[in-house]
């Protein structure tokens, strides 16, 4: 063994311990003694198996890793002589740890310092350096048990090892707190915005706010289900989030989802919602529930903001019984009053709008939160209506109204869409035809908008008193600026907004809207109907008939200009011209002067105007098939 001047281990331990910083809060002691059995020819030559112990004094970092002072004693025998070295060790141990189970333990650790050996013929001072593994068993959060194995160096300042060996052994390892643990978990809540009533059922995938559990139990904990539920404002207890770990004194965010039931749309003022946050989770195996109280903030049912426009087709129910109710009295009139040539869905469209305009309702500016200003700024906090209150009130704003238009269109199977402009408010409804459709039906294409494969007739509520046509030629002035790109607006077709926002379904039993009478609504839509005619089809009327007039009548000018007038609804005057084309032998004339008394349900002139077709012209099936059908219709009277 080599042998030097007798140095004296500094006392450095106290210093070390000293010098770790104030706030640690999570301290360990680990004792350790083990048996040490040499390895390598140099040590095997001197030394026999020998025993020991180690002290460890630690600071946890972060949840994963220790460090602090390691002293430890060692006594080898030697080989021969009856004696034996001391090594007395004083170094830095570094670790990190781990709990793959509730109750294991596994850590690995490195020290590394200087030590000095004492035997009878010497001492010797120099460096040395361990590596360790051990598992354990947690019988309590502070108390855990651990067999481990290693590697030991006692290094000297010539090659080759001093003493090397490999170390087995039992540790205790005891856990103290500098701050003692609430023996619980907290939680607390953080919601930017309250609640809005009108989007109770996106909360279940949307959440309301961010709660944070604080894990304030003695370890960490396991298996953490968050639940939340709101009393009779809850149709089921919501599933929050789950962690699989949750460490000592740490906290995760996690997203608070709900499950409302249709009571929330009972909040007409901004309130208070009392809740019930339920976790679960498990501490050393053991299962533990606590229930924490939130107080949840509600806006009242009908608060919005303007972030996305599309969030305004949640106010839409079309199967709501009083939007039902009104649009199946107005379109059951129109049904009986409808012209086969003209398109249905804006025949019905009209009826409903005049039905709205007659019976009496209007626009009324909400002075506290005005449409034109509180639908640019997203910050502001708009009152909009559902359609049940502007029955109700029989007045709202723009952006009111022609919600509620737009519910009585759905209602009947219209598919609409609305355009927040920034002085009014466009409500589209489709025809359910092509622009190749749309050809026969309207003077010129600047009458309607095209959108996808669609044609589509938008209306304004701006001049809603002046009527649907009105309404109608306004509202494609106001689109003349987004059509020639100068402004820009958003389209937003209720039936794709819905699958992002729901109906919030409010069923309104104070809706009082008095229907009007049959007869005024009836002649109302003859007034648009008749000025829709006049407008459309009157250039190409007067078209034909000039060129009658300048070149003479001939079969294909009268069968040109009857079918004009079928397509305007207007019969007589589409008979007039059949009937004279049908003078000059042409059986196409005689079916749809057939068609026509069809129509009028005369099924006797109808089967003799088939009949006469079918006699000018023995191989047209449309005769034959108009002669089948009449004969059927007079059997069925007979």
């Amino acid at each position: 063994m080599a042998v030097s001047e007798k140095k004296c281990l500094l006392p450095v331990l106290l210093l070390i311990i000293f010098s770790l910083p104030l706030s640690a809060i999570d301290l360990g002691f680990r004792l350790t003694p083990v048996a040490s059995i040499p390895t390598g020819s140099e040590s095997t030559s001197v030394f026999t198996v020998g025993a020991g112990a180690f002290l460890n004094a630690e600071v946890e970092l972060m949840g994963r890793f220790a460090v602090g002072p390691e002293i430890g004693v060692y006594v080898n025998p030697l080989n021969g002589p009856s004696s034996t070295v001391q090594f007395v060790a004083l170094g830095m141990n570094a670790s990190t740890f781990y709990f793959p189970f509730s109750r294991v333990s596994v850590r690995a650790s490195a020290t590394f310092g200087a030590y000095e050996s004492i035997s009878e013929f010497s001492t010797y001072l120099y460096m040395w350096w361990k590596g360790y593994a051990e598992a354990g068993f947690r019988f309590s959060p502070r108390v855990t048990v651990s067999v481990g194995a290693g590697y030991i160096n006692f290094m000297q300042n010539k090659p080759g090892p001093l003493y090397a060996g490999i170390l087995a052994g039992l540790s205790g390892h005891i856990a103290l707190d500098t701050k003692p643990s609430e023996g619980s978990i907290t939680v607390s809540l953080e919601q930017p915005d309250p609640v809005f009533p009108l989007f109770a059922g996106m909360y279940r995938e949307n959440g309301i706010g961010t709660l944070s559990i604080m894990n304030n139990e003695s370890a960490e904990i396991r298996n953490v289900t968050v639940n939340f539920t709101a009393g009779n404002y809850s149709a089921s207890l919501m599933n929050c989030g789950t962690v699989e770990v949750l460490r000592k004194r740490k906290s995760v965010d996690i997203p608070l989802y709900a499950d409302f039931a249709p009571s929330i749309l009972n909040f007409t003022e901004d309130g208070k919602m009392p809740g019930e946050i339920l976790v679960s989770y498990e501490l050393l195996g053991s299962s533990r529930t606590i229930s924490v109280p939130v107080v949840v903030s509600v806006f009242n049912r009908n608060s919005i903001r303007w972030t996305d426009a599309s969030a305004l087709a949640a106010y839409v129910s079309p199967n709501a019984p009083e939007v039902l109710d009104l649009s199946k009295y107005l379109v059951g009139i129109g049904r009986n009053q409808l012209r086969s040539g003209l398109n249905r869905n804006m025949q019905f469209a009209a009826y409903l709008y005049e039905g709205l305009r007659i019976g009496g309702l209007s626009w009324s500016e909400d002075k506290t939160t005005p449409y034109n200003e509180y639908h640019r700024d997203p910050q502001y906090l708009d009152y909009i209506q559902y359609p049940f209150q502007t029955l109700a009130y029989r007045s709202g704003d723009y952006d009111d109204m022609g919600l509620l238009y737009t519910a009585l269109l759905e209602s009947v199977g219209i598919k609409a869409a609305f355009i927040p402009l920034p002085d009014d408010f466009l409500v589209l409804f489709s025809l359910d035809i092509t622009p190749d459709d749309a050809a026969v039906l309207f003077d010129s294409s600047d009458r309607y908008l095209v959108l996808g494969d669609e044609v589509w007739l938008p209306v304004c509520f701006s001049v809603f008193r002046e009527g649907f046509v009105n309404s109608w030629y306004y509202a494609l002035q106001l689109l003349e600026p987004v059509l020639q790109g100068e402004q820009d607006a958003e389209v937003v077709v209720l039936r794709d907004a819905w699958t992002v926002y729901p109906p919030a379904g409010i069923i309104g039993r104070e809706a009082q809207f008095e229907k009007p009478e049959e007869d005024t609504v009836i002649r109302a839509v003859e007034t648009v109907m008749m000025r829709y005619i006049t407008a459309e089809f009157g250039p190409r009327i007067k078209q034909v008939q000039d060129r009658i007039r300048a070149e003479g009548g001939s079969i294909a000018r009268y069968n040109e200009l009857g079918l004009l007038f079928v397509r305007a609804g207007l019969y007589a005057e589409a008979k007039a011209e059949f009937t004279r084309s049908a003078g000059m032998g042409s059986a196409t004339a005689m079916i749809n002067l057939g068609n026509i008394a069809m129509l009028e349900r005369d099924y006797t002139a109808a089967l003799d105007w088939f009949s006469q077709a079918d006699a000018a012209d023995p191989g047209n099936r449309a005769a034959k098939n108009g002669m089948e059908r009449a004969r059927v219709e007079l059997d069925v009277m007979r």
